[in-house]
């Protein structure tokens, strides 16, 4: 399945260059908040840039991968500990992952695409 998603997305990737660095993150939260485990998307997703041609380093690619997961785990409505939190605080899961997690999760991603993009450029 990575292979042939890799040959239909392949191409349009490498026009992102460095901006993979913030969509890579981003895709990888938006499938955990569908439900789909980051680890499980974090795997379909490296093989699919990894056998495409995209320019920038495998490394920044890992580390891009890496952000995603965390913040996956930091936002998502289904993690173990946001629904603990969220029923000890007795509000909605989505509250505690959105309202209260939701902005240090975007100030993250941003401080962490510009600290791969300054650690492997």
């Amino acid at each position: 399945m990575a292979l042939a998603l890799s040959k239909v997305v392949g191409p349009n990737l490498s026009h992102l260059s460095w901006g993979l660095l913030f969509v890579i993150p981003v895709v990888i939260v938006l499938l955990a908040l569908l439900g789909i485990h980051p680890l499980v998307s974090i795997t379909l997703l490296g093989q699919v840039l990894l056998t495409s041609q995209v320019t920038i380093p495998t490394l920044a690619i890992a580390l891009a991968l890496n952000v995603g997961g965390a913040l996956s785990y930091l936002v998502s409505p289904f993690e173990g500990a946001i629904v603990l939190i969220s029923d000890l605080a007795d509000v909605p899961p989505t509250t505690v992952a959105i309202k209260y997690n939701g902005w240090f999760g975007l100030w993250f991603l941003l401080l962490s695409t510009v600290v791969i993009y300054l650690f492997t450029n």
